[in-house]
């Protein structure tokens, strides 16, 4: 009995510091600025929560990604702004390392709204370090190189990291073979076709992965033939 008064009593302290939170948020529309700015010293952290959480965790993880998701509808239909969004986010994952989803929205708000691509790249690291099997998180980093650095190179290696994970496959190792062409990588590009063209299940992949490779044996025949200054046409994704 008193096992379960115990559990029942680290529930209900975990319960009241994140309804600290959901009070905080719905503080955003009620508050002065100056209060507003106050309202960080009250906003319980990660660490506290998971020290009272204990057994918990996950459900609590759970109740606060769904405040976290009207926190952030709000904000989309202009209700509030993000001044909360680094502390919920650190909170969660703290909750629950293993909340891929959570990593993987946080990184999009970040580029998106915010405009801070350190910071995407830094919440997908930091779920990759607790997650490291996970082909979506490694290739949500490639996606970010490739698209907003143009750095193709180590998009690549994230890609081809993605496409070795146990839920990654032939979408991750096409976007690895693109970037590996986008970064001047023709040969490594033409392997990695030539390796979906020999694995892959799927007659319209094999296709691709037909034309692709005699689309890079032609250039790098060119390249032989006149030069490393040739420059032949690059393929859409």
């Amino acid at each position: 009995m008193n096992g379960r008064l115990g559990s029942l009593g680290r529930w209900l302290a975990c319960l009241a510091l994140v309804a600290g939170i959901v009070v905080s948020l719905d503080a955003l529309d009620t508050r002065s600025q100056r209060i507003r700015r106050q309202d960080r010293l009250y906003f319980p952290s990660g660490r506290a929560l998971v020290e009272s959480s204990v057994g918990f965790r996950e459900v609590a993880a759970d109740w606060l990604w769904f405040r976290f998701v009207q926190y952030f509808g709000a904000y989309a239909k202009g209700q509030n702004d993000l001044r909360y969004f680094d502390l919920l986010v650190d909170a969660i994952t703290k909750l629950d390392p293993r909340f891929i989803d959570a990593y993987h929205f946080a990184s999009l708000v970040a580029w998106s709204e915010l405009g801070d691509f350190p910071k995407s790249l830094d919440l997908l690291k930091r779920g990759i370090v607790a997650n490291p099997g996970s082909a979506k998180l490694h290739f949500q980093v490639g996606f970010t190189y490739y698209v907003f650095y143009q750095d193709y190179r180590r998009a690549a290696t994230w890609f081809e990291a993605a496409s070795r994970c146990p839920d990654g496959g032939e979408i991750e190792a096409r976007f690895a073979a693109f970037a590996r062409h986008r970064a001047g990588d023709d040969t490594v590009s033409l392997e990695l076709w030539k390796e979906m063209a020999r694995s892959t299940a799927s007659p319209q992949m094999r296709a691709l992965a037909e034309s692709m490779i005699e689309k890079l044996q032609r250039h790098l025949e060119a390249v032989r033939r006149y030069g490393p200054a040739f420059i032949g046409p690059i393929p859409e994704m």
